[in-house]
């Protein structure tokens, strides 16, 4: 595991590749998307920094405050910070979240991670906002995600290999 701003950093660079701006927002809800993805797809943890539930969704303090200065506007460079390396597997991980999610706004983001039985939202119902969300809770959400994704591929058409 690696500190969130190891992973908004990363995030950061490959906006700055695509030439598309990102905010703290965005940047708030990529990180803990991919520490979900990390939870249900590698057995393991992507960040070691706690996730609470905030009203605009999940929320890592620490990331938060080393990007306030930004407010709502565009993040333009990343966070200096100790060195921390991603492993091969979490590289690749982040630029498979990034495909999937950088056209989507701050405001998008926030929405999809605060619907109806989330992470967020069980987490506001048993214990308030600003509360950390269980890392339990996000397995389970990116798990249940990851099992709906392949339902849906085989009801597409990839039926079971021919015999």
């Amino acid at each position: 595991m690696v500190s969130a701003i190891t992973v908004a950093n990363r995030f950061i660079e490959l906006a700055k590749r695509d030439g598309i701006p990102l905010t703290n927002m965005q940047l708030q809800k990529l990180v803990y998307i991919a520490h979900g993805w990390s939870l249900a797809l590698l057995g393991r943890g992507l960040i070691y920094d706690p996730v609470e539930a905030w009203q605009w969704g999940p929320v890592i303090p620490s990331l938060y405050h080393n990007l306030s200065k930004y407010g709502a506007g565009v993040v333009d460079s990343t966070i200096p910070l100790d060195g921390q390396k991603l492993q091969p597997e979490e590289e690749t991980l982040i630029e498979s979240v990034w495909e999937s999610y950088k056209q989507m706004s701050g405001f998008k983001l926030s929405t999809i991670t605060h619907q109806d039985n989330t992470p967020w939202s069980r987490t506001v119902k048993t214990f308030g906002l600003r509360s950390i969300i269980p890392e339990r809770y996000i397995t389970e959400h990116y798990r249940h995600l990851y099992d709906e994704r392949i339902r849906r591929k085989r009801e597409q058409g990839n039926p079971q290999p021919a015999q």
